[in-house]
């Protein structure tokens, strides 16, 4: 039995790397006593991946991970929501639960874009009449930027992966669908004005845009330098691609 969740990572836990959030995810399954399958061999694991890992210092309410299960207790999913958060933390918690249909393809293979929020971490540090500068900024025949891999570096246009934006939720939340009601990220508070955009960029295994990295090529069109650790990346959903249904057999 398959199925995809859908988590918050938020507070002092965006200070932990993937694998300690795999770990952790672990033992809670194991605390709940839920009957997780394991793979086979000398050294077997949990049945489980994530859609996309979230780097380090970030925040999310749009994780996904999907676990298998031999079996699972009998009551609405959404009270065994309740029942596993029992064994997580305020800070780590699952938002939402479904059963995956036979044949389902894991989330990562299926990503295709995600939302965030860029938000100051400090009053100040986006450029002045950055909303201006902004518009300018995406409507440029071209965007190019330097992407750095793990193995070189290339030159790439990144304007036909800025799929949306926004500097109002409202507005946003009508362009994506999305019900961007909450929003656990800390440095979204009434007590001091901070300048936020939201982004929906295209991510994936094919092409994976980050939000440092657009906002970065903003910061150099404007002349500036984004200061390390500014700003707050705070992912907001990802989207799937809907599986690709097997054709019939010709007769």
């Amino acid at each position: 039995m398959k199925t995809r969740m859908r988590f918050t990572k938020t507070g002092s836990v965006k200070f932990i790397g993937h694998l300690d959030c795999m770990r952790f995810f672990q033992k809670a399954f194991r605390r709940a006593k839920l009957d997780v399958a394991y793979s086979q061999g000398y050294s077997p694991h949990q049945l489980m991946s994530f859609a996309s890992p979230l780097g380090v210092g970030a925040t999310s309410d749009g994780e996904y991970l999907d676990v298998e299960f031999h079996s699972l207790p009998d009551m609405p999913l959404p009270e065994l929501v309740e029942y596993i958060n029992q064994f997580m933390t305020e800070e780590i918690f699952i938002t939402e639960m479904e059963i995956m249909p036979d044949g389902f393809k894991n989330s990562m293979s299926l990503l295709r874009a995600a939302d965030y929020l860029v938000v100051e971490k400090r009053p100040g540090i986006f450029p002045p009449d950055w909303k201006e500068r902004w518009e300018q900024f995406v409507n440029q025949p071209a965007i190019p930027v330097i992407k750095k891999t793990k193995r070189a570096e290339k030159e790439m246009d990144i304007k036909p992966f800025l799929l949306a934006y926004s500097m109002d939720k409202e507005e946003f939340s009508r362009r994506t669908g999305q019900d961007y009601g909450r929003i656990h990220c800390e440095f979204l508070s009434d007590d001091e004005e901070r300048e936020s955009l939201y982004l929906q960029l295209t991510s994936g295994s094919e092409v994976n845009i980050k939000p440092e990295l657009v906002l970065d090529a903003f910061f150099a069109f404007c002349g500036q330098e984004c200061p390390p650790y500014s700003c707050q990346f705070h992912r907001l959903q990802m989207y799937f691609a809907p599986p690709k249904k097997k054709e019939a057999p010709h007769e």
